[in-house]
């Protein structure tokens, strides 16, 4: 039988470590090999592979596409969450009721769509159904089931959310502890995406994974809460001004590739490269800022985290 722990228990670590293997239950069977790594992103380096048969302990899942795990000699480390390769499965965790802390939309689905049902004033007590993730909450109100951001409500006493603060007497759920961990999460998702994704200019089809560059960004960063408007004409101005000596995982970077006006945009990683969908590739490519093609094109970058 597996233990299946909150998704919002996801934190993460930056080096390789060592944890204590005493009294863990490694509930966990890896059903196919799968590699264990020192971060959630298939870039991050290799511990080992993972055979077949081996058990571990899940600590947590990340997000989607990624758990952490500890092994038997009680290395800590990252694997895909892909279930053909563990009998793993999440339970979302579940809470009593919450109040509102500040004027919330109020969705039909966990992500920042065309999905409004309605709005939520501040204030306003509703029935917690689960803590989805460490971004939404399932709620109940006024008889209609839907989602609120983790960032506008407080759960009442007994509510199971985690990675939150103490707060008149709830607890207000957050998203993961730093922005430098959330980057982690939309850098690991939009990574997952390549090959996957087309580009084709003026469009936004999520179902068939084809955008434009604008767009791309825009349905990345909206899984994880954070709404972005379409167009390069709006998304440079996102945020905060940050200069390009100052640049930090999940800055929006913005390029001219025909005059001086900004027309492309994307995802900074790490290490002077950036993430995009671009119409060279057709897809999504991971390039430099500082040599080739885009460091003659670059113009400024926003930091939305």
């Amino acid at each position: 039988m597996k233990k299946a722990l909150p998704l919002a228990l996801a934190f993460f670590i930056a080096v390789p470590a060592v944890a204590s293997a005493a009294q863990i239950n490694y509930e966990t069977e890896v059903e196919w090999g799968v590699n264990l790594r020192s971060s959630p992103s298939t870039s991050s380096q290799v511990y080992r592979m993972l055979p077949k048969g081996e058990n571990i302990h899940v600590i947590s899942q990340v997000n989607d596409y990624w758990l952490q795990v500890q092994t038997k000699d009680g290395q800590v480390g990252y694997i895909s969450a892909d279930s053909k390769y563990t009998d793993y499965h999440s339970s979302p965790s579940t809470a009593g009721t919450g109040t509102i802390t500040s004027g919330v939309n109020f969705r039909s689905s966990p992500k920042v769509a065309d999905n409004k049902i309605g709005s939520i004033s501040r204030g306003t007590v509703v029935e917690v159904l689960e803590v989805t993730n460490a971004y939404w909450v399932k709620i109940r109100y006024n008889g209609k089931i839907g989602y609120v951001s983790s960032s506008y409500i407080s759960l009442s006493s007994g509510g199971s959310g985690g990675g939150g603060s103490s707060s008149g007497g709830g607890t207000v759920l957050q998203p993961p502890a730093s922005p430098s961990a959330t980057a982690d999460q939309i850098i690991s998702f939009a990574e997952s995406l390549m090959g996957k994704v087309t580009y084709e200019y003026g469009v936004r089809n999520t179902s068939k994974l084809i955008f434009d560059c604008s767009s791309f960004t825009q349905y990345v960063f909206a899984q994880f809460g954070i709404k972005l408007d379409w167009g390069t004409r709006y998304q440079k101005n996102a945020g905060q001004a940050v200069s390009k000596s100052n640049l930090q995982k999940g800055d929006l970077v913005f390029f001219a590739t025909s005059g001086s006006s900004i027309n492309h945009v994307g995802i900074y990683i790490e290490n002077g490269n950036f993430i995009h969908n671009t119409p060279s590739k057709n897809g999504l490519s991971i390039n430099s800022l500082n040599t080739g093609y885009w460091a003659d094109k670059y113009v400024s970058a926003r930091r939305v985290l």
